[in-house]
């Protein structure tokens, strides 16, 4: 149903869609090398961002835990207080 029965959340999604198409159309004249630069072997990202292993895991560990932070802080703020 989404945005077609009305809803908030579908039409939020819909305009995402869109501004993200006519996002990636305005910028692909920028990046249309990299995007057709081909397969970069098998480079690990501690590889490519210069890092060791163990300093990229804690770093995606602790973007993780944060963003489960802030998730629980957006639901307190913006859940529907409704529902128990």
């Amino acid at each position: 149903m989404g945005a077609a029965g009305g809803r908030l959340d579908g039409l939020v999604f819909m305009v995402g869609i869109i501004v993200g198409i006519l996002g990636f159309a305005e910028i692909y004249p920028a990046i249309v090398d990299f995007a057709w630069s081909g397969g970069r072997g098998t480079e690990t990202l501690p590889e490519l961002l210069g890092s060791s292993p163990w300093a990229v895991a804690i770093l995606v560990a602790v973007t993780a835990l944060a963003l489960f932070w802030l998730a629980g802080v957006a639901e307190k703020k913006f859940g529907d207080s409704s529902r128990s």
